[in-house]
């Protein structure tokens, strides 16, 4: 690799001069991408590590828990790594130096849910909950009975108020509609100390440990801005590695949690945008940035025997898929030829785009999930109020949508820019938020549908991972509304080359969200220093089942972490 390529890859240690900078920046950054005051101003006044309760009495856990969460990083990647010895630091903390990793199983079939981004899929394994049940159904999405637009990730617009809103104000932890991991398990042992490194969900942690308050403004103010195109992962860079040393500098300070999550990011916010390709910038950015922190994580909790009853835990959300970054094949909101057109050909009122919405009429909303996109339609049977409160009628709400989008992806027609553009369109007869949503059906034009499965066996698509039971965990349940009344999948996943691929978002050079193997295979590794490879082999086929995805977790976590007493109860939904 050229030397100016890999100095873009050595952490830097004046991070002083740069956090000041940044944060001049950031702030700047962030208030002409549409930021609110408050979020910044309070993560700017607190300190990295924010206490979020007091520690409950009670028994403590037998067995401690770290889970190292790594943001975009494919199954085949990470294990192929570990296999040729790149990530030194990752084997020392799976239980040794030896590339044999006798102290650790690689579960080979772990899926990511449906759509395979951040927010979805993080709130799945959070939750132990699948998008339909826990209330998260992408990075952001409509809730139409509150008549409310959630985007803890913003794709259709340009704002880091709520990627910051969810460190100050617990944002993202809003729409889960089912306890996290970590209050189920405080259920069984309420004395258990609980710490979070810079995960969006962290309801029932005790501390909140973030990254420079600066860098992390400046970080995320560059992804969002889709304008930004720089090949330097410096931003994301210190990002990752102020987080990671802020844990290792508390942990040598105070009692050790007994659970700590780790969420690092980087990885996956400077994959969208390097110039060298996914691969080779995650491979490069794992190899020089994160796995350093990880050796030094290792050794100090050796030096504290911190690793002798721990379990080790390391997983990801999605992987990476490669697109062209030109206007053509990002489907955004800003063309009169991107999906915003086609709405408006068939007559419907968009909302706009944003967090806000006062005084607007509308009766139709998008929401972006990269290979994903949902379609919310309103009631119209008053064109001048339309009904959110309702469900919209299938025939003439929904379907005309739904055929304008066939239409212009079949024929071109309305929009002809559109024509070539989406694998399937589906829909489904809407129901009362108060039901069970029902789940979605690939529509074939007409007005007509056909089950999914039906449709697959006809119709065999070879890259994608089980798509109907992935589809039905995100739509067909108490929460399966939010998902949307017409499911968009773009020609992705199931394309060979990058120039024959479309996603939902601004322009960027990789994207995720498809059923395809490149961003649903994510790495499951379960690693304990005292267990061999075939016990926790046999513990996690036991627990996590034949086909695990990221949200049948949950029992594997609480069988790691509570080794006695009863089963917790059923968990009600959470009030708002």
């Amino acid at each position: 690799m050229p030397d100016m390529q890999e100095s873009a890859f050595r952490v830097p240690l004046r991070k002083s001069l740069i956090a000041v900078a940044a944060g001049s920046l950031g702030l700047a950054t962030g208030i002409a991408l549409g930021m609110k005051a408050g979020p910044v101003v309070k993560l700017l006044a607190q300190g990295e590590s924010k206490r979020l309760r007091e520690k409950t009495p009670g028994r403590s856990p037998r067995n401690g828990l770290l889970i190292v969460a790594l943001d975009g990083v494919g199954r085949d990647l990470l294990y192929g790594m570990l296999a040729d010895g790149e990530l030194p630091g990752l084997e020392s903390l799976l239980g040794g130096g030896s590339r044999t990793l006798a102290h650790a199983h690689l579960v080979p079939d772990m899926t990511s849910i449906l759509p395979s981004t951040t927010i979805a899929a993080w709130a799945s394994l959070f939750t132990g909950e699948p998008p339909a049940r826990n209330g998260v159904t992408g990075n952001e999405f409509f809730i139409r009975e509150r008549k409310q637009f959630a985007a803890p990730i913003p794709t259709t617009f340009e704002s880091i108020w709520p990627v910051l809103a969810t460190y100050t104000e617990g944002y993202a932890n809003r729409f889960l509609e089912v306890p996290t991991i970590y209050e189920r398990l405080r259920e069984e042992v309420p004395g258990a100390r609980i710490w979070v490194s810079m995960s969006q969900y962290y309801e029932g942690a005790d501390r909140l440990l973030l990254t420079d308050r600066s860098v992390l403004t400046e970080a995320w103010s560059a992804f969002l801005s889709h304008t930004f195109d720089n090949d330097k992962q410096s931003f994301y860079e210190l990002l990752d590695d102020q987080a990671l040393e802020n844990v290792i500098d508390d942990l040598q300070d105070c009692d050790l949690p007994d659970i700590l999550t780790l969420y690092l990011v980087g990885t996956d916010l400077y994959a969208h945008v390097a110039h060298i390709g996914p691969d080779e910038a995650r491979r490069h950015y794992l190899r020089e940035v994160i796995d350093p922190r990880l050796a030094e994580l290792a050794r100090l909790l050796r030096k504290r025997h911190a690793l002798d009853d721990r379990y080790v835990v390391v997983t990801a959300d999605h992987g990476h898929t490669e697109v062209v970054h030109d206007e053509e094949h990002a489907l955004s909101v800003t063309e009169d030829d991107d999906p915003p057109a086609v709405l408006r050909a068939a007559g419907y009122r968009l909302r706009p785009f944003g967090l806000d919405d006062e005084g607007e009429t509308f009766d139709a909303v998008l929401a972006y999930q990269g290979a994903m996109a949902y379609v919310y339609l309103a009631d119209r049977s008053d064109a001048d109020q339309p009904a959110w409160s309702k469900p919209p009628r299938y025939e003439e709400d929904v379907l005309p949508a739904a055929d304008a989008f066939f239409r212009s992806s079949q024929e071109g027609e309305p929009i002809a820019a559109m024509r070539g553009t989406l694998d399937l369109v589906l829909t489904r007869r809407p129901r009362p938020v108060e039901e069970d949503a029902l789940p979605f059906e690939v529509y074939t034009g007409g007005g007509k549908t056909i089950p999914i499965g039906e449709w697959l066996r006809n119709n065999p698509r070879e890259t994608y991972l089980d798509l109907e039971s992935r589809l039905h965990d995100l739509a067909a349940g108490p929460y399966g509304h939010r998902a949307g009344d017409i499911l968009l999948l773009a020609n992705n996943g199931n394309r060979e080359r990058p120039e024959d691929r479309y996603y939902f978002a601004f322009r960027y050079r990789s994207w995720h969200g498809s059923p395809s193997e490149k961003d649903s295979c994510v790495p499951f590794i379960l690693a304990h220093a005292r267990r061999s490879e075939a016990e926790l082999r046999a513990l996690a086929e036991e627990t996590l089942g034949t086909r695990p995805t990221l949200d049948k977790a949950w029992p594997l976590f609480r069988r790691l972490v509570v080794t006695q007493g009863a089963v917790a109860g059923v968990h009600a939904g959470r009030q708002h």
